[in-house]
């Protein structure tokens, strides 16, 4: 609903003429959010980027990019390992995505065959990693992994240690950049890296999780244990309080992965429970390619809540929900401090299953479609818990502006480096969402 303030009614006959702000059912382009597709290098084999090109969705913001270090098991990476490494991270930040990185020595499930033989070369591989992500840390969303597992998923592995787990994370934290989150395969880990915590799992914003076997099964394949959490932090819980550990821990960090259809549990799924798992995790991105048979059977049902996605598939549905989702609630003007200005407030709510994990900057502008007159950095009216935007949390943006007749129009982006941060109202072409009109005289 959008309204002006009739308080001060005498002091100015202004009044606000709302634009259409009605949610549209469409998925958005927004940055590190959304669907993403795998893309596998060995780095010894010189990719073909003229196919690669072909091989993009532009509508992916994001991309999850496997880098396989195998031929590497008994060596440094070289100066010409490293080059080809720079040039396929280049492609991908070049062509506009936000990267999901894991480096692993296997791709095909056969890591105890591609592993090194000694520990150390897998610590020199960290470092040499660690390297890289300082110099692509502002195009690095998630650092997937710890290099060692079957596709670098830790887990069948010669090195599956706590200890050496351990090794791996000091080693790595070193060099992860601000912005840059690292993430590990299963909570239990992620509790064992931070043992400190003492159960405060909120503290620590530098780590997340992937599940790359969400659905699989009740335990999503491995990825919950058995135990309850009074056997101690350092073990692997039951499935509900492993979801109830994600829904407090994901709010800071980033999560995601894989959906896959398990043949028992998919009797107990229904459109409304994995609704609820997605959201209690706090998924910020699936991949949009595999598993085909889970996400077919998204499309083929339909979301029955709500007007603007009733009928829609739950596809549909949760590919815009994945992550944040800003939806415009209500605009109004009051009078400002003179006669001769007023105080615009907008109130917007995350609806995505995930918090906005950067922060973002509002600008209002007026004037006509793509012709801007003046400009006002909108503030925050209010006190909210950091950076960090969370999943159902609304907030209010406001900045004072002169009275005249005008269009007026919002935008975001994210202040790290201008990206553009789309509305689920609707926008134009460059992504600003006209809100209405001043109308009237003094």
């Amino acid at each position: 609903m959008i309204f002006f303030n009739r308080r001060k009614k005498q002091v100015s006959g202004w009044k606000l003429n709302p634009a259409d702000l009605a949610e549209r059912p469409e998925d958005l382009r927004n940055p590190c959010r959304g669907w993403y597709q795998i893309h596998t290098f060995e780095a010894d084999r010189e990719p073909d980027f003229g196919e690669l090109e072909w091989c993009l969705d532009r509508k992916d913001a994001l991309a999850l990019v496997f880098l396989d270090i195998g031929a590497y098991r008994d060596r440094d990476l070289d100066q010409t390992a490293l080059g080809r490494i720079r040039r396929i991270l280049d492609f991908f930040r070049h062509n506009g995505y936000d990267m999901i990185l894991r480096v692993a020595y296997d791709h095909q499930g056969k890591a105890v065959e591609r592993e090194p033989y000694f520990w150390d070369q897998v610590k020199t591989h960290m470092c040499q990693v660690g390297e890289l992500l300082q110099e692509y840390g502002k195009a690095i969303f998630v650092y997937q992994g710890l290099l060692t597992g079957n596709w670098g998923e830790m887990h069948t592995t010669r090195f599956q240690t706590e200890k050496k787990r351990k090794e791996l994370w000091n080693i790595l934290k070193e060099y992860i950049p601000g912005g840059t989150y690292a993430a590990v395969r299963r909570p239990v880990y992620w509790r064992q890296l931070h043992e400190e915590q003492g159960g405060k799992e909120s503290v620590a914003a530098d780590m997340g999780l992937f599940d790359d076997a969400m659905f699989a099964s009740e335990d999503h394949l491995g990825t919950f244990g058995a135990l309850t959490r009074e056997n101690g932090w350092e073990e692997a819980w039951q499935r509900e309080e492993e979801l109830a550990f994600e829904e407090e821990l994901c709010r800071d960090v980033p999560n995601g992965g894989e959906a896959v259809l398990g043949e028992v549990f998919q009797e107990r799924m229904t459109p409304r429970m994995v609704e609820e798992v997605l959201r209690r995790m706090h998924v910020t991105y699936l991949n949009k390619v595999y598993d085909s048979g889970i996400l077919d059977l998204w499309k083929q049902w339909r979301y029955t809540e709500g007007e603007t996605w009733n009928g829609k598939s739950l596809y549909d549905y949760i590919g815009a929900h994945l992550g944040y989702r800003l939806v415009i609630r209500e605009v109004c003007i009051r009078a400002g401090r003179g006669r001769d200005a007023g105080r615009l407030e907008v109130t917007v709510e995350n609806t995505g299953f995930a918090s906005l994990y950067q922060e973002a900057e509002f600008l209002l502008e007026s004037g006509a479609e793509g012709i801007v007159t003046e400009q006002w950095m909108m503030g925050a009216a209010g006190k909210y818990p950091g950076a960090v935007w969370y999943s159902g949390e609304t907030r209010v943006y406001a900045c004072d502006i002169p009275f005249r007749e005008r269009q007026l129009w919002i935008s975001a982006r994210r202040k790290a480096d201008g990206s553009c941060i789309r509305f689920a109202n609707g926008c134009d072409k460059n992504g600003k969402t006209k809100i209405g009109e001043l109308s009237g005289s003094q």
